[in-house]
């Protein structure tokens, strides 16, 4: 069974911080991953810095990629490929200061209605302004297994 990311603010795991900051931090990524999925590079304005930085880590052979989130929000404007990405099972990290959070998850990607690649990805995310912000982005993925491309669907 596939996870939704409406389902996300249900699954985070031992949460110390009011809900409403976590609550806030959620939208984001959830918006984030909607932009990426929409291709839509005015939606990634909401939820990101542009000079933020990515180090992605697509399956092998592929060597890691490093970029500017700007730089990857133009790149995903262009694709023509049909993408759907989930994360599920976040684990949510606030600094105590409250400027300061991190998103742990799996996920999963779907190209052309095909899962293509699973792993995990972290997010980072400042508070600017007083609204939360994705600021960094890791990844690391490998190619899913048979299981993996059905359950995961």
């Amino acid at each position: 069974m596939g996870w939704s990311l409406s389902t996300l603010t249900a699954t985070v795991p031992n949460i110390s911080q009011p809900p409403s900051e976590i609550d806030s931090i959620i939208i984001v990524i959830k918006g984030f991953v909607s932009a990426l999925n929409a291709k839509n590079s005015i939606e990634f304005e909401k939820y990101c810095v542009r000079a933020g930085g990515m180090s992605l880590w697509p399956p092998a052979p592929t060597t890691p990629r490093f970029c500017t989130i700007g730089t990857f929000v133009e790149h995903i404007a262009k694709v023509e490929d049909e993408l759907d990405e989930r994360i599920w099972d976040p684990e949510v990290k606030v600094y105590e200061s409250g400027n300061l959070a991190a998103v742990w998850a799996p996920f999963r990607a779907k190209v052309n209605g095909v899962v293509n690649h699973v792993g995990v990805e972290l997010f980072v995310l400042h508070k600017l302004n007083g609204k939360w912000k994705v600021t960094g982005l890791a990844d690391s993925c490998r190619r899913p297994t048979e299981e993996e491309k059905v359950s995961l669907l």
